[in-house]
C-alpha cells in the first residue's frame, strides 16, 4: 500500500515538473525542438541541448548503417593526441546510396561541400562542392571560375597587377581588386597583362614564379570549370615529362632534382623532305674521289627541266652541280614536288641496308648472320616493319666492323646500339673530391638491347657513358624505353642512387618549393576562405610518398618498372607514414600556410561512389614516379599523370563542436554552418 502511494506520488510529481518545464520554455519563447528532457530515478530533471554538431549527424548514422566506423591507424593531427571515433559515411551500397547522398551536404563559408568523414580529434573533414545556388547544393549546377593549367606568359613592369579580382558573370570579363599596382612583379599578384589599371579580360592570370628573363609561370583563370571543382589543372608542371627523377614532382611540395637524359645513336635512312628544283641535275650512277677534300660527281649527268613527270627520278643520283661536290641525295621516294633522297656524303656510297638475324665476331669484325639485301626504296616503302631487333651492315656487304643493332625501325630512320657505344657498367660507385669512379663488378657492354646484356645492366646501373671507369657526373640507368634509348639519371654532389631517393623523397628539406595544385589550392584559400580559418582544426593532409617498390631505383636488380608507392589497393589506412608527407600548419617539415589540402585515396575508397562527380579530378595520393590515384568521371580509381591537367576539390577540417543551424543534408537543403 505504502510503495503505491510512493509511486502514484512520484508519477504526479514528474508529471508536475514536466508540465513547468513546457511552460517555461514557451514562456522564454525557445523552441521545445531544441531540448530534450530527462526525468532521474530520483525525481530530478536533466535537460540537455540537442546534439546539432555535424559529427554528432554521422556518429548517429552508424546506428541506421548509413556510416561506417574506421577502427584501423590513423591519427590526424600532428599535435594532438586522437580522443574521438572516426565515423565515414557508407558509399559502396546502392541501395542506400540515394539516401546517403542527401545527407552529406553542408554550406560553409558561402560554399557547397559534402562531408567524407569525422577526425580522431571530433572535427569533420569536408570536401567543396561548389558554389550554392539560391542555397542549394544541386548537381545541376554549370561552369564557374576557376584556376586552370599553369603555363608561362611574358609579363611586364608596365602591365597592372593586383592582389585580388572581381568577375562580371554577365559579361564573362575579369577585373583587377585589391592593391592595385604596377611596376614590380611579385607573386600572388592577379593581371589582365593590361596597361590600363582598369583593363578587362576572359582570361586572367595568378603570377607564380619567374621562369626566365620577363617570362613567368602563372595560373589561368577562366569561367569554364566545373561547379564540383575549383579549377582543372596540373598536380605539377614540368616540361621533360618523363625526367627518370620524375618523383620529385610527386610532391605537394618537394624540393632537389637530378637532371635525367637518355642516349642512344640514329640511323636516317630517309633525309628531310625538299621540293625538286629544275636547275639541279641527277643521274643513274656517281663516282667518289677519295683524295681529300673527297668529291661526289655525277656521270653523264642531265639537267632535270620539269616537273611534270617526276616518278622517273627515283632510284637516281641528284645533285646542285654537273660537277663535283661534297654531298649527293640518292632519291629514295618522291611525293608530287616532294622528294625525300638519302643524302650520301663522306664517301657513303650505300643504297641498301644488309640485315641478318645474328652476327658473328671475329677481331672486331662482324660479319652477319642469315643476311639479307634491303634497298633504301624497300625500306622506306614498307619493309622497315619487318625489321626490329635485327643487325644491319651499312652497303651490300655483310661484314662490317661497326655492327647496327636495329631496336626502333621508323620508315625514315632506326635507333640502333654498335661496337662504338662499347661502355663500362659497374654494379657500385665511389665518389671523392666531385669524382665518382666506378667500383665493384664492372662490365663492358655495347648492345644494350642483347637480352643478355640488358639483364647485367640490371645489375650494373652505374655509368660514365664512356669507354673510361672514372667522370664527374655519373649516370644511373633507369630503364630501357621501347623508343630505343636507355634512360638515366645524373647524379652530381651525392654519394649514390638511394642518397638521390633520400633527397627527392623523404629528407628534412624535402618541402620547400610548391606544386603548381598547391599554388592554386593556396591562392583560392586566401581569396575564399580566410577569414573562417578560426573556424578550422590544423588537421594532417598526407602526401604518403612511402615506397612500397623500387622497381629500377633498386641498385641490386629491381625490375624494369618505375617506383611504386604505398599500395592502398587492398587495405583501407588512413596512417601517413613519413613526416615529411604530413603536410599541416604545425609541422615544420611539412609546414602549411592555410588549413587545406586534398583528398587522400583512402578517403575516396571511403567515400566510393559518394565521390562521383562527372569530372576525373586529383587525389593527395602518389602512384608512381610520374601518376597519382584519383578519381574517374564515374567514380571509379583513375591514375592520373602528374603533368596532365585535371580536377581539383580542396580539402578542409571543420573544428571539433561544429554545428549547423538549419537544414536536412540533401542537396536540396544542406546543412548551414554559420
Amino acid at each position: 500500500m505504502f510503495n503505491r502511494k510512493f509511486s502514484s506520488s512520484i508519477r504526479l510529481k514528474r508529471r508536475m515538473i514536466r508540465s513547468t518545464v513546457i511552460l517555461l520554455v514557451v514562456c522564454l519563447g525557445i523552441g521545445y525542438s531544441a531540448f530534450t528532457t530527462n526525468l532521474g530515478i530520483n525525481g530530478t530533471l536533466n535537460v540537455s541541448k540537442y546534439d546539432h554538431t555535424l559529427y554528432g549527424v554521422i556518429e548517429k548514422a552508424v546506428s541506421r548503417e548509413h556510416a561506417f566506423e574506421y577502427t584501423k591507424n590513423h591519427h590526424d593531427s600532428f599535435t594532438v593526441e586522437p580522443t574521438r571515433r572516426v565515423y565515414y559515411w557508407r558509399g559502396n551500397f546502392t541501395n542506400i546510396l540515394s539516401e546517403v547522398r542527401n545527407e552529406i551536404n553542408v554550406i560553409f563559408a558561402d560554399h557547397c561541400w559534402q562531408m567524407i568523414r569525422t577526425t580522431d580529434t571530433g572535427g569533420v573533414k569536408i570536401v567543396y562542392n561548389g558554389e550554392p545556388e539560391n542555397n542549394q547544393c544541386l548537381n545541376t549546377r554549370g561552369n564557374h571560375v576557376g584556376y586552370s593549367s599553369r603555363t608561362t606568359q611574358s609579363m611586364s613592369t608596365t602591365y597592372y597587377y593586383g592582389t585580388s579580382y572581381t568577375y562580371d558573370s554577365a559579361n564573362g570579363v575579369f577585373g583587377l581588386d585589391g592593391t592595385i599596382t604596377t611596376g614590380a612583379i611579385k607573386q600572388g599578384q592577379y593581371t589582365c597583362r593590361s596597361t590600363s589599371s582598369t583593363g578587362t579580360c576572359g582570361t586572367l592570370y595568378l603570377v607564380d614564379v619567374l621562369n626566365t628573363g620577363s617570362n613567368y609561370y602563372v595560373l589561368q583563370l577562366k569561367n569554364n570549370s566545373p561547379y564540383s571543382q575549383f579549377g582543372v589543372m596540373q598536380f605539377n608542371y614540368k616540361t621533360n615529362y618523363y625526367q627518370a627523377s620524375a618523383q620529385s614532382y610527386v610532391g605537394y611540395m618537394y624540393n632537389t632534382e637530378y637532371f635525367s637524359g637518355d642516349v642512344s645513336q640514329t640511323y636516317s635512312v630517309v633525309g628531310a623532305s625538299s621540293d625538286l628544283d629544275t636547275s639541279n641535275y641527277y643521274s643513274d650512277s656517281i663516282d667518289y674521289d677519295n683524295i681529300t677534300p673527297g668529291k661526289y660527281t655525277l656521270v653523264n649527268p642531265q639537267l632535270i627541266s620539269s616537273l611534270s613527270d617526276t616518278s622517273e627520278l627515283v632510284g637516281k643520283y641528284v645533285s646542285t652541280s654537273n660537277g663535283s661536290s661534297n654531298t649527293v641525295k640518292y632519291i629514295v621516294a618522291i611525293n608530287g614536288t616532294n622528294v625525300y633522297p638519302h643524302v650520301l656524303q663522306n664517301g657513303d656510297l650505300s643504297t641498301s641496308l644488309t640485315i641478318g638475324d645474328s652476327y658473328t665476331e671475329n677481331n672486331n669484325t662482324y660479319t652477319l648472320n642469315n643476311p639479307t639485301s634491303v634497298s633504301y626504296i624497300d625500306w622506306y616503302g614498307g619493309s622497315y616493319r619487318n625489321q626490329n631487333k635485327k643487325y644491319a651492315c651499312i652497303g651490300t656487304s655483310g661484314t662490317c666492323a661497326n655492327v647496327h643493332h636495329i631496336v626502333s625501325p621508323g620508315q625514315a630512320s632506326y635507333v640502333y646500339w654498335s661496337p662504338d657505344q662499347k661502355y663500362k657498367y659497374s654494379d657500385n660507385v665511389s665518389y671523392s673530391g666531385g669524382t665518382y669512379t666506378l667500383s665493384g663488378d664492372i662490365k663492358e657492354i655495347w648492345d644494350i638491347y642483347d637480352s643478355g646484356d640488358q639483364s647485367t645492366i640490371l645489375t650494373h646501373r652505374y655509368t660514365c657513358l664512356s669507354s673510361g671507369t672514372s667522370c664527374s657526373q655519373v649516370k644511373y640507368v633507369t630503364n630501357f624505353r621501347s623508343s630505343g634509348q636507355i634512360a638515366y639519371v645524373e647524379l652530381n654532389n651525392v654519394n649514390n642512387v638511394s642518397t638521390a631517393l633520400t633527397n627527392m623523397l623523404s629528407a628534412d628539406d624535402v618541402n620547400q618549393i610548391d606544386s603548381a595544385i598547391k599554388t592554386g589550392v593556396d591562392a583560392w584559400y586566401k581569396r575564399y576562405l580566410n577569414d573562417y580559418t578560426s573556424k578550422l582544426e590544423d588537421t594532417i593532409f598526407c602526401n604518403d610518398r612511402s615506397i612500397s617498390s623500387l622497381g629500377y631505383w633498386d641498385p641490386n636488380g629491381g625490375s624494369s618498372n618505375s617506383i611504386r608507392f604505398k599500395n592502398y589497393t587492398s587495405t583501407l589506412d588512413l596512417s601517413c607514414t613519413n613526416t615529411t608527407d604530413k603536410f599541416s600548419m604545425s609541422n615544420t617539415k611539412a609546414q602549411l600556410v592555410y588549413p587545406v589540402g586534398l583528398l587522400t585515396y583512402p578517403e575516396i575508397i571511403m567515400m566510393s561512389s559518394l565521390s562521383t562527380t562527372g569530372s576525373i579530378y586529383f587525389s593527395m595520393t602518389p602512384n608512381e614516379a610520374i601518376s597519382f590515384l584519383g578519381v574517374g568521371s564515374g567514380g571509379q580509381q583513375y591514375t592520373a599523370s602528374y603533368f596532365t591537367s585535371n580536377g581539383v576539390r580542396p580539402v578542409i577540417s571543420l573544428k571539433p563542436g561544429t554545428e549547423y543551424v538549419s537544414g536536412t543534408g540533401s542537396m536540396a537543403d544542406p546543412y548551414v554552418v554559420q
